[in-house]
């Protein structure tokens, strides 16, 4: 080819322009590798809101409301049943209601976690922190220990996206349950001791 040189197109690709030196074709062009987008830095964030911490506590309200179960009365309707079946069964119903008004503070317990929850996720969103771990997560705190699932997540993820990190709450939560855990199954061991021996004394 004799031509001055001048950008032409490419005899190799004709939609793309190449340079002619005069003499000879430029080397072609290395195709442009995408570019790599970093991962965003950590952002400097305080992770420990005060909705964190109440969750937390809330957590371990259900372990706490074990402890308002009245098994001497329950044991005592048992003993008043074999002396006066009469009057036996008005207790018995009122250990029921007992047990039932129980079981509603545990669930009003994990209701109030869920709303800390929320508030938690919405705080450190305030705080400028990208995508925290989503709080409806924590609707697992209805299945036993499903609030680990809202904690350890949360975590995981502030550790990703903050300086500071998220594990105090984590571990503060893993030292409430695991004490908790361990208080209920000695007091119930406890209390099934005790009316096992009531009984056997019923018996005897």
């Amino acid at each position: 080819m004799s031509a001055p040189a001048g950008w032409y197109p490419d005899p190799q690709n004709p939609a793309t322009q190449r340079w002619w030196d005069g003499t000879q074709w430029a080397a072609p062009a290395a195709p442009t590798p995408s570019a790599w987008v970093p991962p965003p830095a950590p952002v400097r964030a305080d992770t420990n809101t005060v909705w964190v911490w109440l969750a937390v506590v809330a957590s371990a309200l259900p372990f706490a409301v074990v402890f308002l179960i009245d098994w001497n009365g329950y044991m005592d309707s048992m003993v008043r049943m074999q002396t006066e079946p009469g009057s036996a069964v008005a207790g018995i119903v009122q250990w029921q209601m007992h047990i039932l008004g129980i079981s509603l503070i545990s669930w009003a317990a994990m209701g109030a976690y869920i709303v800390m929850a929320w508030l938690d996720w919405r705080e450190l969103r305030r705080r400028g922190v990208p995508t925290p771990f989503s709080w409806a997560w924590s609707f697992f705190a209805l299945l036993g220990a499903g609030a680990a699932v809202y904690m350890i997540g949360r975590a995981v993820v502030l550790k990703r996206r903050t300086e500071s990190g998220g594990w105090p709450p984590l571990w503060a939560w893993i030292g409430v349950t695991v004490a908790g855990y361990i208080l209920t199954f000695a007091w119930t061991f406890s209390m099934i001791g005790t009316m096992m021996t009531r009984m056997a004394g019923l018996y005897s």
